[in-house]
């Protein structure tokens, strides 16, 4: 496990939903990450469930940019149950991923 990296950025890199559970794998046991972005990278409702579940017992992250992921109301549901035992997140980016009045 890194023990040194603050920051991480994954931009517009394309990596859908498998990859998405997979970084949200690894920031579960990570703990020293304090800002993700993963704007723009097409997670849809499984990556986004992903990220919920890792936000449940992550107590490093600070900020998480979610935006542009078509997360959809599954997504936002599992990230707002997740956000109820999350003591930590300061910062959350939820823009623009069609959520919506179920999911928001």
């Amino acid at each position: 496990v890194n023990d040194t990296i603050e920051d991480i950025n994954l931009y517009l890199n394309q990596l859908g939903p498998e990859g998405g559970i997979a970084i949200a794998e690894a920031l579960k046991i990570n703990h020293t990450i304090k800002d993700i972005n993963l704007e723009h990278n097409n997670l849809g409702p499984e990556g986004g469930k992903a990220v919920a579940e890792m936000l449940k017992v992550n107590k490093t992250s600070i900020t998480i940019n979610l935006r542009v992921n078509d997360l959809g109301p599954q997504g936002g549901i599992a990230i707002a149950e997740a956000l109820k035992v999350n003591h930590t997140l300061e910062n959350l980016n939820l823009y623009c991923n069609e959520l919506g009045p179920e999911g928001g």
